[in-house]
């Protein structure tokens, strides 16, 4: 994909962690990225998702479960 390509040139954050403060300044510095390109919501919580490691990657999936939010429909607002 060409513009997973280009997000990756300016390479954004990876998050990794369970603390909130974390996740907080994770989420500030994504929406920093998001800025320089005009990407959609879809398109902002898809690039975001790809960019959680470990323990965010497993919070995720249970979130995903728990409230049964299905990955076509995910905005960056519900993210």
């Amino acid at each position: 994909m060409e513009l997973q390509g280009e997000f990756k040139k300016i390479k954004p954050p990876n998050y990794n962690s369970e603390m909130e403060e974390a996740a907080e300044a994770w989420l500030i510095n994504m929406n920093k990225y998001f800025q320089i390109y005009e990407y959609d919501e879809n398109l902002r919580a898809k690039l975001a998702i790809y960019q959680l490691q470990g323990k965010a990657t497993l919070w995720w999936e249970e979130i995903k479960k728990v409230k049964e939010i299905n990955k076509q429909e995910v905005t960056w607002e519900k993210f």
